[in-house]
């Protein structure tokens, strides 16, 4: 994973976001990890595994949404990624 130190991304902000987009990029401060910069196409798996993974656990619960509960969840999301 590429890393950049935190004085490095602030005074190479383009060359950090074009880094993201081909790969998750660490941004340390005094040698610690205190940031990663990600591209959204990676955010959406990363968002896509959770729901997928809250998604196994409910089955596994055998707990699940009534419609009307669906429907205000689903709402919630489309209203997320409307802002985005």
């Amino acid at each position: 994973m590429p890393t950049f130190a935190a004085s490095e991304a602030k005074n190479n902000f383009g060359r950090l976001i074009d880094a993201a987009q081909r790969s998750p990029v660490a941004i340390k401060r005094r040698g610690r990890s205190v940031a990663f910069v990600i591209s959204p196409s990676d955010m959406e798996t990363i968002e896509d595994l959770w729901l997928g993974m809250q998604a196994h656990k409910a089955m596994r619960r055998g707990k699940f949404l009534s419609a009307e509960e669906t429907k205000k969840y689903m709402d919630g999301v489309l209203k997320h990624h409307a802002r985005r």
